[in-house]
């Protein structure tokens, strides 16, 4: 479950508020409780509350398209090789030298990148 004040416009989120079940929806507005998503069938900009958000888990799918690169070390690395992903000790997230908190989620990876970056990561979904 993730509450609003966890999001940014633009971020992706999952939500089965939907008929069809996990649908991946983009953050356009954000509320106190709530954020207006846009749906990726071009319905309607439908309202989804905090209990109707899930995180997309990061998957080696996902980080291939975020622009990563996976390296023969256990390590991912964004192509620009200032984010990097360790999975052999616990998933540790550092940039540059520094250790990043736990990032489980691709809104959390998002979020991280464009505070360092000032720029979008560019999400292929």
């Amino acid at each position: 479950m993730i509450s609003a004040n966890e999001l940014r416009v633009g971020n992706y989120v999952a939500s089965d508020h939907f008929k069809d079940r996990d649908v991946i929806v983009k953050v356009r507005l954000i509320g106190q409780d709530q954020a207006i998503v846009e749906h990726p069938n071009g319905l309607s900009e439908p309202m989804l509350y905090k209990g109707e958000m899930r995180g997309i888990k990061l998957t080696e799918e996902l980080l291939l398209n975020c622009g990563f690169e996976r390296h023969p070390d256990l390590t991912w690395l964004l192509t620009n090789g200032m984010i990097t992903l360790n999975t052999g000790n616990h998933n540790t997230w550092q940039y540059s030298k520094s250790v990043l908190k736990e990032i489980k989620y691709l809104h959390q990876l998002q979020n991280v990148f464009f505070a360092l970056h000032q720029r979008e990561l560019e999400v292929k979904l």
